[in-house]
């Protein structure tokens, strides 16, 4: 019975979806009502999908008896309180705008329940952490003014006041970040989730093993490639792991990768898909909202860092593989799915890049993308031309994305509208400003480990969003410009899922694998740390976030970063065209340090003593080398006489 009721849901879901998809077009097209009708219509679709979904995994899961009653009962019910209460804003849409702060008894009532009712679904579909610290914030709101101490309290607001900006205000509080919802990331999603639904993720396996059977080491290029090119329109770490690492592990360990170093190369490649334009992850959104400029500032800001960044785990993994003395990737590569598949890959790739970089509306690139991605395909050949059958399994999922993200920007709105009412950033801005010492770099360096921290069990969008408004007007005021702050803590928001003790991205990479979650995470952080110099980097050389103006200052930038890279994981692995000794890796540890203190501070000495040390270590392993070498050549010929 329940194996129908499933099938019956996913059906209910993927119909109301499409109809709710439609209405998200035509309203790209012509916004034909007000504002707080369109976006208060848009909460509802998403609860009417949320509700739907909800149901459905109550119906897929294991549990019996009493406990799948309840839970059937109670996120049933309310799921059903959702979709009444979403009903009830979109009639009273326009006389809730007009009215707010001042709306009545009734609609307190309302909103009670609605925040209620929102708190138990986000934690159905996100987990105790974050409902947790959404709830604190909610409750800081309304009551925080009986705190005594004066850099929590803030002034009593009225309980209309309060609950007209927690959530039956239709421009704050739970509505915050819906217009980044329905008129930025939709028709994104969709068009990551139809490109990989036909046929994207078999076009960068096959582009990963290619380059795989030139490097030693190979195997783990179907990784990095397919990871860096699926995140770059998925822009979800997690998702991107259990997606491309159902291939890529497997091929790993067949050729020699142990499970933790195989999960771990998975886990930090998908990583990068939030960091990769033109699709960024969702806290990258949230940056541009807040900033109030255009998301493709935002993605042209993070495109030489990100470059960086792969540039980084390639290294780690080169060196890896040579101490584990990993061969080639022997795997045929089929040339045919790459010249039927990559023209449609590269198509739509581009016209949503370019529709971007022209100042088009995220939702006009992605469907415009869609169209592209459509019509090209038609091309592919009979057998690799995308099935209706693929066509809506690629848009469900898509669908599935797009309705558990859209719910987690309604959480977190109160978070936003929280903090910024109450003044609690500023406040706490103000007391570091006192407190502590003004060195940039100590200052930088606490930030990294409170977004590392924060992000442990968060989602990135909401890690990044609890820093970046506590911490980053502090930043500001140390004189770091506005988005390059957002970025810092941007980027650690993102190291969080692979830095343990939590690290979601490694358990999912260790679950594929078989390996142990802490082996996959200790090697992940092997792989990683290196790259926890680029944010440092570009907030001291500003001229990496110039992209794509590029001047002499960015590239020297650029090859300086890659260097203290190459030089950190060479201390990190041991390893430099033979294995180090203690005196010898620690030769390299130093000329790392030198290297990065150069980024930081470009003190004039630094350089010519990080090259200069590195240089010599270098000779000195060459000049023992070829020394050594004729010694073996000998040894070799010796049993042969």
């Amino acid at each position: 019975m329940r194996p129908k009721l499933v099938s019956l849901a996913n059906r209910v879901f993927l119909i109301l979806g499409t109809i709710f998809s439609i209405y998200i077009l035509t309203t790209t097209v012509e916004l034909f009502q007000q504002a707080s009708q369109h976006y208060t219509t848009f909460v509802l679709g998403i609860f009417t999908l949320t509700a739907v979904l909800t149901v459905r995994d109550i119906l897929n899961d294991d549990s019996r008896g009493f406990k799948f009653y309840f839970r059937l009962s109670l996120f049933g019910l309310t799921s059903l309180v959702l979709i009444i209460i979403g009903v009830y804003l979109r009639y009273h849409a326009i006389r809730l705008e007009t009215i707010q702060p001042f709306i009545t008894d009734q609609d307190i009532v309302v909103g009670w329940v609605l925040l209620a009712s929102l708190l138990l679904l986000t934690w159905f579909h996100w987990g105790t952490i974050l409902t947790t610290m959404i709830g604190s914030a909610i409750m800081y709101f309304f009551y925080g003014h009986l705190l005594t101490s004066p850099l929590l309290q803030h002034d009593e607001f009225s309980t209309s006041f309060s609950m007209s900006y927690m959530g039956m205000d239709t421009t704050g509080g739970m509505f915050w970040f819906v217009p980044l919802a329905a008129d930025k990331i939709f028709f994104l999603i969709i068009f990551a989730a139809l490109l990989i639904g036909i046929g994207m993720l078999p076009l960068v396996i096959e582009l990963g093993k290619w380059m795989g059977k030139r490097i030693k080491g190979g195997a783990a290029f179907p990784a990095i490639v397919g990871s860096a090119m699926t995140g770059a329109v998925m822009g979800q770490a997690v998702s991107n792991t259990m997606l491309t690492g159902q291939l890529t592990i497997p091929m790993m360990k067949k050729h020699g990768f142990n499970r933790e170093f195989a999960g771990a190369i998975e886990a930090v490649a998908s990583t990068s898909g939030q960091l990769l334009p033109p699709i960024l992850g969702l806290a990258a959104f949230i940056i541009a909202a807040f900033l109030n400029i255009a998301y493709i500032q935002v993605a042209l800001c993070a495109t030489l860092p990100a470059f960086l960044y792969v540039v980084g785990v390639v290294i780690a993994v080169l060196l890896a593989a040579r101490i584990y003395n990993l061969g080639y990737l022997h795997e045929h590569v089929n040339t045919t799915i790459i010249y039927r598949l990559l023209p449609t890959f590269v198509g739509s790739f581009c016209i949503v890049l370019v529709l971007l970089l022209l100042y088009y509306s995220p939702s006009v690139a992605a469907l415009s993308g869609i169209g592209i991605m459509f019509a090209i395909s038609m091309f592919q050949g009979k057998t690799y031309r995308p099935s209706l059958k693929t066509v809506k399994e690629g848009f469900g999922n898509g669908l599935e994305v797009c309705t558990v993200l859209c719910l987690l920007l309604l959480a977190i709105g109160p978070i936003a509208q929280m903090a910024t009412t109450t003044n609690i950033a500023g406040k706490l801005g103000t007391m570091l400003s006192k407190e502590l010492p003004h060195n940039l770099p100590l200052l930088l360096a606490g930030t990294m480990m409170v977004s590392l921290i924060l992000g442990m069990g968060l989602p990135t969008p909401v890690a990044y969003l609890v820093v970046a408004l506590t911490l980053t007007p502090f930043l500001q005021e140390l004189g770091v410009p506005a988005l390059y702050a957002h970025m810092f803590v941007f980027y650690f928001a993102i190291f969080s899922t692979i830095s343990p003790p939590v690290a979601i991205s490694c358990l999912a990479a260790s679950k594929i694998s078989g390996g142990t979650f802490l082996g996959t995470a200790r090697e992940s952080l092997k792989i990683s740390i290196p790259t926890f110099i680029i944010p440092f980097a570009f907030i001291f050389n500003p001229s990496l976030l110039t992209f794509p103006k590029v001047t002499a200052a960015s590239l020297i930038a650029f090859f300086l970063t890659i260097l203290a890279m190459l030089l950190a994981s060479i201390t990190l692995y041991g390893f430099f065209l033979r294995k180090l000794n203690l005196m010898e890796r620690t030769c390299f540890g130093i000329s790392a340090i030198l290297a990065l203190s150069y980024l930081i501070t470009h003190g004039s000495y630094l350089l010519p003593a990080s090259l200069g040390l590195g240089a010599l270590a270098t000779l000195w392993i060459l000049i023992g080398k070829f020394r050594i070498a004729p010694d073996e050549a000998k040894r070799a010929e010796k049993p042969a006489g």
